[in-house]
């Protein structure tokens, strides 16, 4: 059960990075700076940014003590697609902006939280190999 709920926070959240990108990218094609979700830089990165981040946390301690490789699968994916996402901003130019600086603690910031969700990703697979020897070892005893 607590898999299910990890499982479908995950792809949440994996489904609101995807639509932040893709507004994202249409705000940067166009001449008014504005995308297809009709929110503000700021509210569509703490709203669809923030808010997958969250529940791609929750969806983490959700399931830490069982057995998911599905739940740290979606937390590599979510956290490279975080990065890979500040990554194709530098490369845009971003920082050729006049508030550099900002934008550089912004992008600094965000990639920190897609490498905080690759970590948890990596302690699932740790949790989930543990779990694995130990009903190894019960079985083997049996």
């Amino acid at each position: 059960m607590a898999k299910g709920i990890a499982t479908g926070l995950l792809v949440a959240s994996l489904i609101l990075l995807i639509i932040y990108g893709a507004d994202a990218a249409v705000a940067a094609s166009s001449p008014d700076r504005m995308g297809f979700v009709p929110l503000d830089e700021a509210a569509r990165g703490a709203g669809l940014g923030g808010g997958a981040v969250v529940m791609s946390i929750i969806g983490f301690v959700i399931a830490r003590k069982e057995h998911a490789p599905i739940v740290s699968t979606l937390l590599f994916v979510n956290g490279g697609l975080i990065i890979a996402g500040m990554l194709a901003l530098i490369a845009q130019g971003a920082l050729a902006s006049e508030d550099s600086s900002g934008a550089m603690r912004t992008i600094g910031s965000t990639m920190a939280m897609g490498a905080i969700l690759i970590g948890l990703g990596a302690w699932k697979v740790a949790i989930d190999k543990r779990t694995i020897a130990a009903k190894g070892k019960e079985q083997a005893q049996k």
